[in-house]
C-alpha cells in the first residue's frame, strides 16, 4: 500500500485495534493463566479476544466513526473485564499464590484484586457510554 492510498486509514485503524486492544487481552489472558494455572483465563482471552475482533471489523465494515468505533470497543471491554472479575474472584487464592511465586517483587494485593479490575471494567463502561452521543454528533455533521 502506498502511503497516498484511500485505504490506509483503515489499516491503520485495524492494526491500531489488534496491537492496542487484542495484543494487551491476549497476554493478560495467557499470563494470568500461567500464574493461576488455570486455563480459564487463556479461554477468557480467547473469546473476549474474538469479540473484539468481531467488533473492529464490523466497525470498519460498515464505515462507523472513529467515536463509534471506540465506543463499541470500549463496551466490549468492560463486558470482558466484568467476567475477567468474576473469574479473579472464582480464583482468586491461586491466582494470588502464583503472583507472589512469579513475580515477588512486583507484587501488590491489588494486582489479584477483583475489584481492581472490577472498576476498569466500570471506566470502560463510562467510556463507551460517553463516546456514543459523541459518535452521533460526529455523524450528523
Amino acid at each position: 500500500m502506498s502511503a497516498g492510498s484511500p485505504g490506509r486509514p483503515v489499516a491503520l485503524a485495524w492494526y491500531g485495534g489488534i496491537f492496542g486492544g487484542l495484543l494487551p487481552i491476549l497476554l493478560l489472558g495467557f499470563l494470568y493463566s500461567a500464574i493461576a494455572d488455570r486455563t480459564v483465563f487463556a479461554l477468557w482471552a480467547l473469546a473476549v479476544g474474538a469479540c473484539w475482533v468481531v467488533a473492529l471489523r464490523q466497525g470498519l465494515t460498515l464505515g462507523w466513526s472513529r467515536f463509534r468505533r471506540l465506543a463499541a470497543l470500549a463496551l466490549v471491554l468492560a463486558a470482558g473485564l466484568g467476567v475477567f472479575a468474576v473469574l479473579e474472584w472464582q480464583h482468586h487464592e491461586i491466582l494470588d499464590l502464583g503472583f507472589r511465586a512469579v513475580f515477588p517483587t512486583l507484587y501488590h494485593p491489588l494486582a489479584t484484586a477483583p475489584g481492581t479490575i472490577g472498576i476498569l471494567a466500570g471506566i470502560f463502561a463510562l467510556t463507551g457510554a460517553a463516546l456514543f452521543p459523541l459518535s452521533r454528533r460526529s455523524e450528523t455533521r
